[in-house]
């Protein structure tokens, strides 16, 4: 499978996930969706900088895992193609090899607050356009959405190559954790219709 196609997988796992497990954000109004993904990332910012501060890698590992997560929602919410996006010059690539060269093309070095830097400065942008939104400002909210969400998935994969990360496991094994404590997460598995 390329990485374009593996990207799009993971987008539909998480649009089934948050259908089944996050009913209460998908029927939000689109601003407001749009809202709580940016203050997940404000959240993801604050965790990044408390991880490297503590020397925690399991809860940077974890961290990066969710940023990922909150970027394929991000895609799903803007209908966004993260896979057609960011391989358009090389289709065949796997999610390491992209990783590997977005670190190059956005100069990821072995400074361990790049991340850091990398996930505020965009993550500040997506907040600023979910403002603007707001006061209903003379802004391109999809296009600088869409961007800033490029920016974050980018940085995302090339730290998680640059750590020799498996996103795609981390994801599925964290997708699987927040499901397990659902109530109704049995139910869900089982394709159970809600019948009494």
């Amino acid at each position: 499978m390329s990485v374009s196609d593996h990207l799009l997988t993971l987008q539909w796992a998480q649009l089934k996930h948050d259908e089944a497990y996050h009913k209460d954000i998908v029927i939000l109004p689109l601003a407001q969706r749009m809202k709580h993904m940016a203050l997940h990332n404000a959240k993801y910012t604050a965790y990044f900088l408390t991880a490297v501060d503590d020397g925690d890698e399991a809860r940077f590992q974890r961290t990066l895992t969710d940023a990922f997560i909150i970027c394929l929602a991000v895609a799903n919410t803007l209908n966004q193609h993260l896979g057609r996006d960011l391989t358009a010059s090389n289709p065949d690539r796997s999610l390491l090899e992209l990783g590997n060269a977005l670190a190059g093309t956005l100069g990821r070095d072995d400074d361990p607050l790049w991340i850091m830097r990398q996930y505020c400065k965009h993550s500040g942008q997506l907040a600023k356009l979910c403002e603007a939104w707001d006061h209903l400002e003379d802004l391109q909210f999809r296009s600088g959405m869409h961007q800033c969400n490029l920016s974050l998935v980018s940085a995302v994969l090339a730290e998680a190559a640059a750590r020799d990360i498996d996103l795609a496991a981390a994801y599925r094994e964290r997708i699987r954790a927040v499901e397990a404590r659902s109530i109704f997460d049995s139910f869900t598995r089982a394709g159970v219709g809600g019948e009494a």
